[in-house]
């Protein structure tokens, strides 16, 4: 009986986990949109004279605690995430730099460890590209250096909170040590490790190359040996989750 118990009890808290977490999403979209609205009204105000004022990119990074939270208690291996002996891998192609790809993990990816990684329905692997730009290298090979630490989840987390414009130089040593500091991660070992960040990037590229990747992101679903590409027309949680719903039936 209080297995029963323990049980509805701990499916009840994962459903308000998943609940809270697409709150949280919703609320981060309507801030960016207020953002970029206020952003829009200064551009004409100012008759052309671009002089918007905004946070400072390494004040933006995500916090440790939040990003402990979100991984607490979950499994990593590298570039993977969940429980190794999960049915299922969600297989991603990013880029550090494409917004698109910020956008999946600010306001998707959290939802999908809730409802799939956790209960141990799926486990992920996020493989990076380095094509938008000179930034995207940089980040990627310091992100690919933190896998041998098993921070890689946390550092990629921590950037795209805090994303800029694609090559405008936010890149920084700073931002990207604030980011591997706001994943635990020690930023000088990632970036002396050339061997690990070769490594894993050559990887991915090579599994891009065999899978046809030509944008980010990417998805396919791994069962096996078999890859089926995951055919995503929005990036909202619930138009996302319901077409990973109906791959996985």
């Amino acid at each position: 009986m209080s297995s029963r118990v323990q049980q509805k009890e701990a499916a009840r808290k994962r459903r308000e986990a998943i609940e809270a977490e697409e709150r949280r999403a919703t609320q981060r979209r309507g801030a960016r949109r207020r953002v970029g609205i206020v952003a829009a009204a200064a551009i004409v105000l100012t008759a052309g004279v671009v002089t918007v004022s905004r946070v400072s990119q390494d004040d933006a990074v995500a916090q440790p605690q939040a990003i402990s939270e979100r991984f607490a208690g979950i499994p990593q291996d590298g570039i993977r995430l969940g429980s190794p002996s999960a049915p299922v891998t969600l297989v991603e192609f990013a880029d550090l730099q494409c917004p698109f790809c910020g956008a999946y993990a600010r306001d998707v990816l959290p939802t999908v460890i809730e409802r799939y990684v956790r209960p141990g329905k799926l486990k992920l692997e996020l493989n990076l590209l380095t094509f938008v730009g000179e930034d995207s290298v940089k980040a990627g090979r310091l992100a690919a250096a933190t896998t041998d630490q098993d921070r890689f989840w946390g550092f990629t987390d921590a950037f795209f909170a805090a994303q800029g414009q694609e090559n405008t130089g936010y890149v920084s040593d700073d931002f990207l040590k604030a980011a591997a500091a706001a994943a635990g991660a020690d930023h000088d070992a990632a970036a002396d490790d050339d061997a690990t960040a070769d490594r894993v990037l050559k990887q991915a590229q090579t599994a891009a190359d065999r899978l046809g990747v030509s944008s980010t992101p990417t998805f396919f679903l791994r069962r096996g040996h078999d890859e089926t590409p995951l055919k995503i027309d929005d990036l909202e949680p619930e138009a996302f989750t319901a077409a990973l719903d109906e791959a996985l039936r």
